[in-house]
């Protein structure tokens, strides 16, 4: 039993330690610095969401009404009247509090419950 409380208390240390992470739309006027941006998520009219996981090798690039989308050899050419909106993964501070609120909750809950009747 202690090894299974360890084990869920160094699981929720790691999810608190981590943060959360939300997509955030991004303004038409960030467009033209694409490339500066952390993860991009694309998401078109039909719906359909497509995300630019960026590392050394991606690139990403508006030119005129096209989004250029290349990552190593890879390159997908995306039509800007397909997308909907862009958006842009950022640190979510309300989503990682409340995360960190309800496991610490949680953890206590556990914690004080194993034996009711101990004093």
């Amino acid at each position: 039993m202690l090894a299974f409380k360890g084990m869920v208390v160094l699981l929720s240390l790691a999810i608190i330690l981590t943060g959360c992470h939300s997509f955030y739309e991004i303004p038409k006027e960030e467009y033209k610095i694409l490339n500066q941006l952390d993860d991009i998520k694309i998401v078109y009219k039909n719906g359909r969401e497509f995300v630019v996981e960026k590392d050394d090798s991606t690139n990403i690039e508006l030119q005129n009404s096209t989004l250029i989308v290349q990552s190593g050899n890879d390159k997908k050419i995306i039509n800007m009247s397909d997308v909907n909106k862009l958006k842009e993964r950022r640190s979510d501070l309300g989503g990682t509090i409340t995360l960190s609120v309800v496991i610490f909750a949680s953890l206590l809950v556990l914690f004080l419950s194993a034996n009711p009747f101990k004093m």
